[in-house]
């Protein structure tokens, strides 16, 4: 029940909900929640929590470690977990331990990100983003957004707690993390496309063993078929013309064929695709056809997976499972429709689009006379663009500081790169009547206000982003539960200092990064840090 309860959850309501209720999850912020995570020497000689590199073997591998491990799941269920509770129990007791030994030795969500088994599953079945999930790139007012990590503070306020140990994050923007891996994500296209095969081949090795029809399947019945524990090395299937493999091999064996040839079919698919809308999408034919057998791969995984196994276990009678399979029909069908004509395009644009209503507001206070009324979040991305065009001639200072403050603020969240932001941003050049110049201009004196933000790579800066603006609501908060000003104030007293450090290792802040974040906080802040800086920070100052 449990198992077909959880992806029901992911298909008809979202990724969201399940990432913040996951028992796992929990588990694995144990040693957080105590203060006893694994710390190592940072920079300076200062203790932090440690991470997981992007370049390390597990960053660079997690989804195929992630998959093989699925994969071993899936055979250990079929030959001993399915109906021998002692082995149910031991393998739930190994998962449970292994969390909590990555959330020991791994900031952030280490153990979602990295190893579970089901995080490559959960990106799948959400794909760009779930039929009821929220975007986080339009229409918000938050900066914790979807499943992204936070915290209560003592009065009630939610703030974020990201330590950026994954970037892009499914937590934060699925549909970023959605179109950043659709090439290049090592493992994540194999994994996608064997999924549908490995559902179809799980079911029916259990048919076949049973010789049960679909009944015995949704019932759950092979859950109480002791006997199948006991022929680990019977064949799989007695008949002359196929070899007697014991099923301790045919079961891993027949799982990874499957996978082979469902994959064999995606790429089938996708290169008919390709061929197909080439004419039409001349170089970006190839993503739109990886979208798009990826959303069929996502589509016919959840209602093979759902043709077979019933969560009410039969409960509700066969007119209960026939409506729990017409609604996860009827919901991811929505779902396909939805992201079909979607790109990567539309995406960038929208994300343009936020970013540049923020900056309209901050600029132009008073909109109402070219809104008719609507308030600018009323706006869609394409009306947004044009109300740019029709802003007065005489602003065009403004529109400027439009262009830099957009940019700056995509650049700072890792959406925009510096090599490519000239073409990225063109669309809204013509808008606001911009050219090249007007460009290298705001490259300029973005480089003056921050040279960093220009020689990090975007990953770096989204990073860099995610944790200062995590650490500054913890200090901000801090400030005001001492009813302080300043931290100048703040750092006379030793147990404050005490719990800025803590900030600052919790955060996973360098020198640099941590600096940027107090001088924003007040005028006095960084003389009040220097004051009482350690004297092994100082090899920072350089960097």
């Amino acid at each position: 029940m449990v198992v077909p309860g959880c992806l029901l959850l992911l298909v008809v309501f979202s990724h969201e909900l399940w990432r913040r209720i996951c028992p796992l999850a929990l588990v694995s912020q144990l040693f957080r929640l105590l203060g006893l995570q694994r710390t190592v020497s940072g920079r300076g000689g200062r203790r932090e929590v440690a991470k997981v590199e992007p370049g390390s073997w597990l960053g660079r591998h997690h989804v195929e470690l992630q998959w093989s491990l699925f994969m071993a799941g899936l055979s250990l269920r079929l030959l001993l977990v399915n109906s021998n509770t002692h082995g149910l129990g031991l393998l739930l007791l190994f998962t449970a331990v292994a969390a909590l030994v990555v959330g020991w030795a791994y900031g952030g969500k280490a153990w979602c990100q990295y190893v579970c088994p089901m995080g490559p599953v959960q990106t799948i079945i959400t794909g760009p983003r779930s039929f009821f999930g929220s975007p986080a790139h339009v229409q918000t007012t938050s900066r914790v957004t979807q499943s992204m990590c936070r915290t209560v503070t003592d009065s009630g306020k939610v703030q974020s707690a990201c330590v950026a140990c994954q970037t892009p994050c499914i937590d934060i923007d699925s549909e970023r993390s959605y179109w950043s891996s659709l090439k290049g994500k090592r493992g994540l296209n194999w994994a996608w496309g064997s999924y549908p095969g490995l559902v179809l081949a799980f079911f029916l090795i259990i048919k076949l063993e049973s010789r049960g029809g679909l009944d015995y399947l949704r019932s759950g019945m092979w859950a109480y078929d002791n006997e199948v524990t006991e022929y680990a090395w019977s064949p799989l299937v007695t008949a002359p013309w196929i070899p007697a493999v014991p099923r301790l091999v045919a079961i891993p064996v027949l799982l990874v064929l499957a996978a082979w040839i469902s994959v064999a079919l995606q790429r089938w698919l996708q290169q008919l695709q390709q061929r197909q809308l080439t004419p039409d999408f001349g170089e970006r034919a190839q993503e739109i056809a990886i979208h798009r057998t990826r959303l069929l791969a996502s589509f016919l995984a959840v209602n093979i997976f759902f043709w077979f196994a019933d969560p009410t276990i039969g409960l509700l009678g066969p007119a209960g499972g026939q409506v729990i399979r017409s609604v996860a029909l009827i919901v991811s069908g929505m779902w396909v429709h939805r992201g079909w004509y979607r790109e990567r395009a539309t995406y960038l644009r929208e994300s343009t689009s936020a970013s540049l209503r923020r900056q309209l507001e901050q600029l132009i206070p008073d909109l109402s006379p070219y809104l008719d009324g609507r308030s600018i979040d009323e706006l869609s991305a394409a009306e947004v663009f044009t109300l740019v065009k029709v802003l007065p001639a005489q602003i065009s200072q403004t529109k400027r500081s439009l262009y830099k403050g957009v940019m700056a603020e995509l650049l700072a969240s890792g959406r925009l790169e510096q090599a490519t932001a000239l073409v990225q941003l063109e669309e809204l050049r013509q808008s606001l009547k911009l050219d090249d110049d007007d460009h290298w201009a705001a490259i300029q004196e973005l480089a003056l206000q921050d040279r960093r933000i220009l020689e990090l790579t975007g990953q770096q800066r989204e990073i860099r982003s995610l944790r200062q603006e995590a650490a500054r609501e913890a200090m901000l908060e801090l400030l005001r539960l001492t009813r302080l000003d300043d931290l100048q104030q703040l750092l006379a007293d030793p147990h404050v200092r005490d719990n800025l450090s803590r900030i600052r290792r919790d955060f996973l802040l360098d020198e640099a990064s941590w600096q940027d974040l107090i001088d924003s906080i007040g005028p006095r802040s960084d003389r009040a840090w220097n004051t009482c800086r350690p004297a092994s920070t100082t090899g920072g100052q350089a960097a």
